[in-house]
């Protein structure tokens, strides 16, 4: 087969929506689905395995974006709350960090990279409770992070991102994150997620 020319996009703002929209209206295979740990529907596996994917749309140039890109999604659970009326998701992935890119200048992971992959995972989860409780599965918009780190996380070593979901409702959405190195069998940070759902966008007022 001949290769096909690539054109350079006149606008590639246009060419990062294109990819994003593409990735949340293509279907997830099933195979990879079915790969997926956790009591949680197919669909809702998708919805989050799909917000994943659409934060490394971008595929940017950067210490952050490739590597990102490589977090593997091993269990999405739904469980009904102990405390409240409603369901508590878990959201869990695994990511290697591989790339020396990733050191700061001590040699150690930057806490930059793990902040950013906690936002993107908190995230996810509460966008796929919402839609597992009847929401529309668009993600919302992150208020606070508060991440606090215990530990540094050498090259070379897996950490594993566990989401639990506190809320999702129409007004608010929050989550809380561990952040665990497997390699040492140690805990690396911890996160709170405060968010809100993204509004629909009003008709322009008429003069």
């Amino acid at each position: 087969m001949t290769p096909q020319p690539q054109v350079k996009p006149s606008n590639p703002d246009e060419d990062v929506v294109s990819r994003q929209l593409a990735i949340l209206s293509h279907p997830i295979p099933d195979s990879i689905l079915a790969g997926i740990k956790g009591n949680a529907p197919s669909d809702v596996k998708e919805i989050a395995v799909k917000w994943l994917n659409f934060f490394n749309a971008p595929a940017a140039k950067c210490f952050y974006g490739l590597s990102s890109g490589q977090k593997v999604v091993t269990e999405v659970s739904l469980d009904e709350d102990p405390l409240r009326e409603g369901q508590v998701l878990t959201l869990v992935c695994e990511l290697d960090i591989a790339e020396e890119s990733l050191l700061d200048r001590q040699g150690k992971l930057a806490n930059a990279f793990v902040f950013s992959v906690l936002d993107e995972t908190v995230s996810s989860a509460v966008t796929a409770l919402g839609y597992a409780t009847g929401g529309s599965g668009i993600c919302g918009v992150s208020q606070s992070l508060n991440t606090v780190f215990y530990n540094t996380v050498d090259l070379g070593a897996k950490l594993r991102f566990i989401n639990t979901t506190l809320t999702a409702t129409p007004e608010t959405t929050a989550c809380r994150c561990e952040v665990w190195d497997l390699t040492q069998r140690r805990l690396v940070a911890t996160g709170m997620f405060i968010g809100m759902p993204s509004s629909s966008p009003r008709r322009a007022a008429r003069l």
